[in-house]
């Protein structure tokens, strides 16, 4: 928005960018009146909300959301100079976007991007302009999770396993198909057996904050029912393939900040009345590019 009394600036650039990729960016301005222009930038403006957990004196918890902002990359416009009433100003620019940002709506974390546009005048006014702009990124940088071995809780009764994964790679729209495997420990039933798409969030304390504690979320965005009873039977494995439909637009990539954490899992569960639910988690490569 620009300052009272100066004309608008207009930005234009796409509705989304890509992390690593360079963003086209073109500033259009028609001048009220005459105008001694000194210089110009363009800036990506990142906005992060993170949500922690804090304890007062007493003992007792509460949320707080902290809100900060930061610029990644600007780049300099050449438009110092006189413009006359009526004239019209245009300049294209390009914004280096840095390979690790990416836009984040998730329980505990929300991270959105602006792209500013500043002229400042020779009697220090400034004209400013923004539009918004979804950051995705492919999250290269955490291709070495297809190594990582699964999680496994037991419960007691039965060891999970997730085998011939299509993909260990997550990407908005393509369906994860695979086959749960149950290896019975002792004789029981089961209720059921399911398969869930997991956004774990994590936010550490921070070290200079003593009433800070550490805050974790995990929210499904997906689930399958893979079959609704089982008998359990050791030395019987049981297989059971699935197919997992995943939400067109992820809410976040996988990263992974000195604020905050975000990986997608894919968990397995055995549902038992009554009783602690095996299950198995192995960790994906969540992206939020094609």
């Amino acid at each position: 928005m620009s300052r009272a009394g100066l004309p608008q600036l207009d930005v234009s650039a796409p509705d989304e960018a890509v992390a690593g990729q360079p963003l086209e960016v073109t500033v259009r301005l028609v001048a009220d009146r005459a105008l001694d222009v000194s210089r110009g930038e363009v800036e990506l403006v990142r906005t992060t909300d993170v949500t922690r957990l804090q304890r007062n004196w007493t003992g007792a918890g509460s949320t707080v959301s902290r809100r900060s902002s930061a610029v990644p990359c600007r780049a300099h416009l050449d438009v110092a100079g006189p413009l006359a009433a009526g004239q019209q100003l245009v300049r294209r620019t390009t914004l280096d976007i840095p390979g690790d940002e990416a836009t984040v709506a998730g329980h505990l974390v929300q991270q959105d991007y602006t792209v500013r546009a500043r002229l400042h005048t020779d009697d220090g006014g400034a004209i400013e302009g923004t539009a918004v702009v979804k950051v995705g990124s492919s999250a290269s940088a955490r291709g070495w999770v297809a190594d990582a071995g699964p999680t496994v809780d037991e419960g007691d009764c039965a060891v999970l396993g997730l085998d011939e994964l299509s993909s260990r790679r997550l990407t908005g729209g393509v369906a994860l198909h695979g086959v749960v495997t149950v290896t019975p420990l002792r004789a029981g039933t089961a209720r059921g057996l399911r398969v869930e798409l997991v956004l774990d969030e994590r936010v550490p304390a921070r070290e200079d904050q003593p009433l800070e504690e550490d805050r974790a979320a995990a929210t499904v965005h997906s689930a399958e029912l893979v079959t609704d009873h089982l008998e359990l039977v050791p030395g019987q494995v049981l297989r059971s393939p699935f197919s997992l439909q995943v939400p067109q637009q992820l809410q976040a990539p996988s990263m992974s900040t000195p604020a905050f954490t975000l990986r997608w899992l894919l968990r397995a569960v055995l549902d038992r009345s009554m009783r602690t639910d095996p299950s198995t988690t192995v960790e994906l490569w969540g992206t939020t590019t094609p």
